[in-house]
Formats: C-alpha cells, structure tokens, sequence
C-alpha cells in the first residue's frame, strides 16, 4: 500500500490524503486532536514512514587485493572514507581461491568431520575432514580463526601452520558465551560427547550475520594465476551472490590485469573475456578493472608519467599505481586502490546500496 500524502493548496480532493483526515474518513473522528497528535509512533506503523531501516554495513570478502596488499589501507577503509556512519567488514586472505573465499562469504557451505566423531567436552578437537581448507593459504603461516556452529554447538575454527608438521585445523566449544540473546548455547561442560556426524555443516556467524549488508565480492585473481578454470570463479561469485539477503545489494569487482597482461597477450585475453563476461551478467553491479581515465586519474591527484601513459596504452593499471615491488605484478598502491574504491563509491551512490 502506498503512504497517504498530506494535502497541498491547489491539489485535488482525491490527489492525497493526510494522516489526520484518513482517520476521519475510516470512523476514527471520535479520537481527540491531542490523541493523534501523541500517537506519532501508532501512525507511523498504520501509515509506515520512508525511513531507511537497511543494514548500514558494507562487507568487504576477497583476496589480499580486499586487504590492500602493497597499499597502506584495505579496500573497505578507503570506500569507508565516502560512507561516515557506516560500519565495513574486510574478509580477506592473501593467495586464496574463488571457492574458498565464497566459503568465508556464506556462499558454499562449509562441511567437515572431527577426529572420534564428538566433541571432548571443551577442548579442541581435530579435524580429520574438510570440504575446502578455506582459512588456508600458501604465502604465510598466519593463524586464522572463525566462529560458528557445528551440531547446534557455538564453536570456533582454526588454521594453524606448524612447521614440520604443516597445516591443522581444530574446532573448539565456545565456554562463555559473549551474547545472551543466541540460540546456540555454550557447550555445557555436563555434556561432553555432542555428537559431529561426518560431513557436518559448520554455519559461519560472520556469514550469517552479513547476509543483509551490502557486499562487494573481488573474487578469481589467484585462480587466474595459477590457471584454474575460470567457471570455477564464475561459480563461487553466482553461489555468492545467491546467499545475500533480498533484496541483493552488491557489486562483483572485475579481475585486474597483472602488469605484465598487456594487450596482444594470451593473458590479457583471457582477463578480459572473463571480465567481458562478468559485465553482461551483473551489468550494474559490475565494477570494471580497466584502465584509469583522466578524469579518475585528477580526483585523486595523480599526473601520470610517460611510462604510465605506455601502460594505459596496454590495457592495464599504470607502473606508478603498482606495489612499490618490482617483483609484484599483481597488487596496487594507494593510486591503484583510490581508483578502485571511487568506482565502487560511485556505483553504492548510483544503485542507492
């Protein structure tokens, strides 16, 4: 049902109708002016507001592109710059697939198996079995860990890489629970042996909980690196994209070149084709990895250089919006990544995310 509008002079009878007058007309006129006056909030549920009640949160999930390798700030932080009052959320890990990135996101579930088939009351308990080493990856030793559920059990879920003996991963009850409104109870230490049945789901509550926010999803460099199939990265943005909330609020970033897939490469090609691809699918959605123009280029206060010039030529991301490491031919800098982040700006502003 539409809102009712207040009455303007010289508009019809029938153009609009106030709050006051609906009540009137419906058999409420026996209800003082006082009554209706201190009932704000009783209209405001009759007659509902235009008040945006969306959850405010940009959730940012990718690779270390997300995080701002060889920049000083992730992605989210530079996009947070145009959005005051808005929270975001950066889920990022350096080397990652697609799929395990979808993983993080909510997209494709998570399923494992635990040694001994129960948990061991609160201590941690390995895990023999899982469907994608999803807090993995092969560029560092850091330790990653998630919270979620398995068996009905508030639990984490952690990566450790130790050396010598390699990567493990425990699941581990939460003992005390630091909110008292969830569903899922600590484990109590009067039942020890929850049963995990092989194959289990574990339902991660970052996932869960930002299935509402608006999400932007830089999925498929690392798998175009090391040549995996792109329907594979083409699968885990659509399983993505699936589990958000309606009504969906997103965006699907592009793959950017690295900076030796220059135009006239079998690389840039097959960059391209794909990003061809994403666009047709997601239109609106999608943020292009393509070169910066002049314009982008002056609202962040950069002139570029001869080489750069050369560079936007080839297809690709100047020299100078590149990690200061000459050995990485992947990751920006601060330039590199303000582009990044206006082009998602714009488009939040644009699709009113």
């Amino acid at each position: 049902m539409k809102p009712f509008q207040h009455t303007n002079p010289g508009r019809s009878a029938q153009a609009g109708m106030s709050r006051r007058r609906f009540f009137r007309q419906t058999g409420a006129a026996a209800l003082s002016t006082i009554f209706l006056t201190s009932c704000d909030n009783l209209l405001d549920k009759i007659v509902p507001s235009k008040k945006d009640d969306r959850d405010k949160t940009l959730a940012f999930f990718g690779d270390s592109l997300t995080i701002g390798t060889g920049g000083t700030r992730s992605l989210g932080d530079w996009v947070g710059d145009a959005f005051s009052g808005r929270p975001t959320f950066t889920d990022g890990i350096n080397g990652q697939i697609a799929l395990s990135i979808a993983i993080r996101q909510g997209g494709v579930p998570l399923t494992l198996s635990v040694a001994g088939g129960k948990f061991d009351g609160t201590n941690p308990v390995a895990v023999t079995k899982l469907n994608n080493e999803f807090l993995s990856t092969p560029l560092n030793s850091n330790v990653y860990s998630k919270t979620g559920t398995l068996a009905g059990v508030k639990c984490t879920i952690t990566r450790k890489a130790l050396p010598d003996v390699g990567e493990r991963y425990t699941v581990q009850p939460v003992t005390k629970a630091a909110e008292t409104d969830t569903a899922n109870k600590p484990l109590s230490e009067t039942q020890p042996d929850i049963p995990v049945p092989d194959d289990s789901v574990f339902e991660l509550e970052d996932a869960v909980r930002l299935r509402t926010a608006t999400q932007i999803l830089w999925y498929g460099r690392n798998d175009m690196t090391w040549g995996q199939p792109t329907d594979n990265i083409l699968s885990a943005i659509k399983s993505s994209v699936a589990y958000i909330a309606e009504p969906r609020r997103y965006l699907v970033l592009g793959i950017l070149p690295a900076s030796t897939e220059n135009k006239g490469t079998e690389r840039y090609a097959k960059v391209t084709a794909f990003n061809d691809d994403l666009a047709m699918l997601y239109r609106d959605s999608y943020v292009p990895m393509t070169p910066p123009t002049d314009s982008e280029m002056n609202a962040i206060g950069f002139t570029p250089s001869t080489e750069d010039l050369e560079d936007i030529e080839k297809g690709n991301f100047p020299r100078r919006m590149r990690a200061a490491n000459n050995t990485d031919e992947i990751h920006l800098n601060n330039f590199g990544y303000q582009i990044v982040a206006n082009r998602v700006v714009r488009k939040i502003k644009d699709l009113k995310y």
